[in-house]
C-alpha cells in the first residue's frame, strides 16, 4: 500500500498548527517532572513552540516522530 507520497506502508496524517501544538503540549505534559510546571514554558524552553504558541519545525518534527512507527521507539533522543 502506499500513499500519495509514494511512501509505503503508513498513511499520512495531515494536522492543523492547532492539533500539533495541542499535541507537543500533550507530550510535554507526560515528560515533565512537575506538576506544577507550566507546560508552555517548558514546550518554549524545549523549542517545540514559540513564543505565540505555534509549533516550531523540532515541535512538528517531535510530532511526526510520535506519530511515526520508527520513531516512536526513538523519541527519547528528542527529549533527552
Amino acid at each position: 500500500m502506499s500513499n500519495e507520497d509514494g511512501q509505503t506502508g503508513e498513511t499520512k496524517v495531515i494536522l492543523t498548527t492547532e492539533e500539533v501544538a495541542s499535541r507537543i503540549l500533550g507530550f510535554t505534559r507526560c515528560c515533565s517532572a512537575h506538576a506544577t510546571d507550566r507546560i508552555d514554558l517548558v514546550a518554549l524552553s524545549r523549542g517545540w513552540i514559540d513564543r505565540d504558541g505555534n509549533p516550531t519545525e523540532d515541535g512538528r518534527a517531535l510530532i511526526r516522530a510520535l506519530m511515526s512507527l520508527d520513531g516512536a521507539y526513538g523519541i527519547y533522543r528528542l527529549v533527552n
